[in-house]
């Protein structure tokens, strides 16, 4: 049956004209990305354990008793050379099973040719390109040899495979793995500096790819014509990039051979060729967490949690800020950011910060925090470390969710499993939400975000923010905002994937420490909001509440503008009289305002009536009288 299928598939293709292919690129649209925030892996490679094994550790699999680190997503790999030695479809069974596991919207990271059809070409004097002959063959054909792709083009023909058998089980399609990975230190230097990329393309010998940076753009270029036209609702990621200065020759340059230059066979540069932003961080390796102190004429160091999740945020503005110089959120798509790889070490070697505490503090702030810059997708490094701790020489050998896994009768998870799965579990198809984060009103020392599910409920993150080198010890009490009322909070610890166990506190006021907690908060009776909008009109969110309610002498009404609206508060009887009136039509600034309801009124039922832009958001209020 398959065989008579992919035969109807050839003939279907063999009929495609050339303008079946896509006709845009990434300056001129990006989709949406789809589904919620992707808690992903890296995948690893751990023999003899297979790969359907590997994802049961990352996800769970609770009918065989594997409790899992809360993965979503994966980073697998599906290089040409091995496809082509074990045959195309020697992966199709383990991609489905992943689904199984609740595994999806994978991105999957591509390229790696085979000899036969690696290119010869020697850029170096000790070894050729690392990428595919034959790129500069036209990618299309007129369906000859059964595809729609020109079949000498073998980077295309490879797409073609890939996507035909696999196109379910992506929804990332990452082109290589750090194509910038640099032998010699100039992709770090900046402007001015000898040797730099960015105003250097980055020499042939200097980095991965043993190629100019022309022929990375003409792979991108490929990827994105031949998988856009077989599956246009997928995306295709620049691969996995460490060097802002590498995203700008990219930007700068066409696949044109001569140098990137436009031309009409060379349109357009690279940048209209990826839609997702993909990009390595490691911030204990990349300046993030020191400072050169000129006076002491060394570093001054910050090695603590909140430090290495400044320094991803740092990463990921560097990047945007390369993509809107070239235009990208300004007059053309704004590009989606994906982090692949990322984390820190847990035990320190040499000056890097190394602790199980500072590492799993790190990773639940990283998932909140990239959440807040609108990062889609977070693949940790790695499912498991790669060598037992007495035989590690480096901090990467031991960043695993797990213990190393040569040992075949178990798998230990380390603390960052459990805290990544206690995250994910929490969070999962919550969504950042900035209105109510800002609601929070989070005073200097205390760092967290609000997240909201389908139903409006809200889970809050907090922590004390830590400052103090080589320790995640802080403190700081944090009493909620009054725009979120509070009845009595549910906090969650780090652990609470393994230790289900909840604490229940009382009133609005929590001690925090430098580990994140997860809150869930009761609201009290009668802090229900009831919004009446026009449809017609813009939609004006705005934090609002009248409380205690019931009140006996006192009220106290409390909102929050984003930005100067035009505002009018007023208060109303059952009858519809105006009781009272606190602002009429008038200019307000951004921030928070507050005005109290007394003594002028009776005892009764009221309604808070509160305009902002012509939307009117009512809040009854009831005041009782007081014996």
């Amino acid at each position: 049956m398959r065989k008579y299928l992919c035969f109807l598939l050839v003939c279907l293709w063999s009929t495609i004209s050339v303008t079946a292919q896509v006709t845009y690129t990434a300056n001129d649209s990006v989709a949406v990305y789809p589904g919620p925030f992707g808690y992903g892996s890296n995948m690893g490679y751990f023999p003899p354990w297979k790969d359907v094994q590997l994802a049961e550790f990352a996800a769970g699999s609770p009918e065989k008793g594997i409790h899992g680190a809360g993965v979503r997503s994966l980073r697998p790999a599906l290089p040409e050379h091995f496809l082509e030695q074990w045959g195309y479809d020697i992966r199709i069974e383990t991609h489905a099973y992943y689904k199984t596991l609740g595994i999806e919207n994978n991105t999957i990271f591509i390229g790696y040719p085979s000899k036969p059809h690696q290119d010869s070409t020697f850029h170096c004097a000790d070894r050729p390109s690392e990428l595919f002959r034959n790129m500069y063959a036209p990618i299309w054909d007129n369906g000859e040899n059964g595809t729609p792709v020109n079949d000498t083009n073998y980077y295309a023909l490879y797409l073609f495979n890939l996507l035909e058998r696999y196109g379910d089980y992506g929804r990332t399609w990452e082109i290589w793995n750090e194509p910038d990975f640099d032998f010699v230190g100039n992709g770090w230097k900046r402007p001015g500096m000898e040797g730099n990329w960015w105003i250097n393309d980055p020499a042939p010998c200097e980095y991965a790819i043993q190629a100019p940076v022309q022929n990375y753009i003409r792979l991108l270029r490929i990827s994105y014509e031949v998988i856009k036209t077989l599956r246009p609702d997928q995306f295709i990621a620049i691969g996995g990039i460490g060097y802002p200065s590498f995203l700008d020759a990219v930007l700068r340059n066409t696949d044109n051979p001569d140098g990137g230059n436009l031309t009409e066979d060379f349109p357009l540069k690279g940048g209209a060729y990826f839609d997702v932003m993909s990009f390595h961080v490691y911030p204990h390796v990349d300046g993030s967490m020191r400072d050169w102190n000129q006076e002491r004429l060394a570093f001054d160091y910050y090695r603590h949690s909140d430090a290495a999740v400044d320094g991803v945020v740092a990463k990921k503005k560097e990047f945007e800020n390369v993509l809107i110089k070239y235009g990208y959120g300004v007059n053309m798509p704004q590009k989606h950011f994906i982090i692949t790889e990322c984390n820190i070490p847990r035990q320190s070697f040499g000056e890097a910060i190394g602790t199980d505490e500072a590492q799993r503090n790190f990773i639940i702030k990283a998932l909140i925090k990239v959440q807040e810059e609108s990062v889609r997708q977070f693949c940790i490094f790695n499912l498991a470390d790669s060598r037992k701790v007495e035989e590690a020489e480096t901090e990467f050998h031991l960043m695993g969710m797990y213990e190393n896994l040569e040992d075949e009768d178990q798998q230990v998870p380390n603390d960052v499993a459990i805290a990544y799965k206690t995250t994910s579990d929490i969070l999962y198809e919550k969504a950042y939400n900035e209105l109510e984060t800002q609601a929070m009103l989070l005073p200097e020392g205390v760092r967290g975000a609000a997240f909201k599910d389908e139903m409006n409920q809200f889970t809050y993150v907090l922590w004390a923010e830590t400052v103090i080198d080589r320790t995640e010890q802080a403190t700081q009490d944090y009493t909620f905002s009054p725009l979120i009322p509070v009845d009595s909070i549910f906090v969650k610890s780090w652990d609470h994937s393994i230790n289900p166990d909840e604490q229940l506190i009382l009133g609005n006021t929590i001690q925090l420490t430098g580990a994140p907690v997860f809150l869930e908060v009761r609201q009290p009776e009668g802090s229900d909001v009831i919004i009446e909008q026009d449809t017609t009109l813009p939609v004006v969110q705005v934090p609002f509440r009248v409380y205690p309610n019931p009140f006996t002498s006192s009220a106290k009404i409390i909102f929050q503008l984003d930005r100067t609206r035009e505002v009018s508060l007023e208060v109303f009887n059952t009858a519809g009289k105006l009781v009272k009136v606190f602002r009429n039509k008038e200019e307000m600034l951004r921030g928070v305002y507050t005005y109290e309801l007394d003594d002028f009124i009776p005892s009764g039922v009221y309604i808070v009536k509160l305009t902002v832009d012509k939307e009117e958001i009512l809040s009854k209020v009831i005041k009782v009288h007081e014996e």
